[in-house]
C-alpha cells in the first residue's frame, strides 16, 4: 500500500481503500492471535510503519526515480 507524505503541503495521502485494508489487517490479526490489543488504528498503522522504516533507514528509505521527460 502506498502512502504519500507531502512535506511541502504537510499532508499524508492514503489510498481510497485504506480503511478497508486496515480492517482486513485487523481481521487477520484477530484470527491469528485473538488479541485486540494488537489491532491497529487509522493512525497507529502509519506510525508503526514509519518508526520501523526510520529505525532501518539504510534499508527502508529510498530515493525515487527521476521522472522521464515526455516525448513530443
Amino acid at each position: 500500500m502506498r502512502i504519500i507524505l507531502d512535506t511541502d503541503k504537510k499532508t499524508i495521502t492514503v489510498p481510497w481503500n485504506y480503511q478497508q485494508k486496515l480492517e482486513e489487517y485487523n481481521k487477520l490479526v484477530l484470527e491469528i492471535s485473538n488479541d485486540k490489543t494488537k489491532c491497529k488504528t487509522f493512525t497507529s498503522y502509519i506510525n508503526d510503519i514509519w518508526k520501523e522504516c526510520m529505525e532501518n533507514s539504510d534499508k527502508c528509505v529510498m530515493t525515487g526515480k527521476k521522472p522521464a521527460k515526455k516525448e513530443k
